[in-house]
């Protein structure tokens, strides 16, 4: 059996009294369970080996928070479709968070917390196999939907964000239903002139590996439906069906033809998932296929033990 991560946080936040050390003492190694992270405190993690950087990417409700809500809430509670088992986070708070803002998702209210510009983004999860062996740590970077929103017009908030530049796996998400209308060309104006931003501005790096999300795509199987309403005639409906789907070919192709000159991204890394699609034991396969790849896939090569992106990411602010 492999050696047990060991976790350490100095973020500079109190202790809580147990832990709490007289000044001199030395450093007692314990886990601390916080919210949501800010970039800085990263530095404070520590493990046997290299955490992976996942940086979850994209303008205000395109799901990101729903996302590793559903993420936290699988490993929680149907891990072994991720082939995993759940270890331990310093961020449970934060987590919790996001799965309640997932469940008020999922029961269609509106009305529900957002990621703050100024909250924490960071969030950490320690995983291992299915018997608890080999052990590793995964950070998720979920970064405000509106500081993207500033970003695209503001290049001093793109340089900011070390979290993208630093990224071992980085998930930009599209959102299906704002495709879906007549009239998306602001949307994918937005999701341009953001995307051309960072890229202009050096922060999509060689070496990281990017996945392309459409969210939300079980509203296209609401907009089929609606269209097949009241009608009988089976050729009618296959023909309906058809334009639906081809409509949304040609929406998917107008991001694509955005995203593809900025960033190469292969076809196996293209999503088409709901980030609410976790109902037990009917899980939506898109969705349960990609958190695969972002925690228990082999992880990336090793980097020179010169480069660490914890240190620069610190040292940059």
């Amino acid at each position: 059996m492999s050696e047990p991560v060991n976790i350490k946080l100095d973020t500079g936040i109190s202790a809580p009294p147990s832990a709490q050390q007289k000044e001199g003492d030395a450093m007692v190694e314990s886990t601390y369970r916080y919210d949501a992270l800010r970039d800085a405190d990263v530095n404070g993690f520590s493990s046997s080996r290299r955490p992976t950087l996942v940086t979850l990417f994209g303008i205000s409700e395109c799901g990101k928070t729903t996302f590793v809500g559903s993420l936290f809430a699988i490993l929680c509670r149907h891990p072994q479709l991720l082939k995993s088992t759940f270890i331990d986070s310093d961020t449970l708070t934060g987590f919790q968070r996001r799965v309640h803002t997932r469940y008020l998702s999922e029961k269609g209210i509106s009305d529900q917390p957002r990621t703050q510009r100024r909250a924490g983004s960071i969030l950490n999860v320690v995983v291992g196999n299915e018997r608890g062996d080999d052990q590793r740590m995964v950070i998720f970077s979920d970064l405000s939907g509106e500081l993207y929103n500033d970003a695209a017009s503001k290049d001093e908030i793109v340089i900011q964000q070390t979290a993208v530049k630093y990224a071992d796996k980085l998930v930009i998400f599209v959102d299906a239903e704002k495709l879906l209308p007549a009239k998306n060309n602001a949307y994918k104006a937005s999701l341009q002139s953001l995307l051309t931003r960072f890229e202009g501005n050096g922060m999509f790096a060689s070496n990281t590996e990017y996945f392309l999300v459409f969210n939300k795509v079980d509203l296209i199987e609401n907009e089929t439906k609606k269209a097949v309403e009241g009608i009988e005639d089976e050729c009618d409906i296959q023909r309906k069906r058809e334009e639906v789907a081809n409509l949304w070919k040609q929406r998917k192709q107008s991001v694509l033809d955005i995203v593809s000159p900025l960033i190469n991204i292969p076809q196996d890394n293209i999503y088409e998932i709901c980030s609410k699609g976790i109902e037990y034991d009917n899980e939506d396969p898109g969705l349960i296929a990609l958190f695969n790849r972002l925690i228990t896939e082999k992880m990336p090569s090793s980097l020179s033990t010169e480069y660490n992106w914890i240190q620069k990411l610190v040292k940059e602010k």
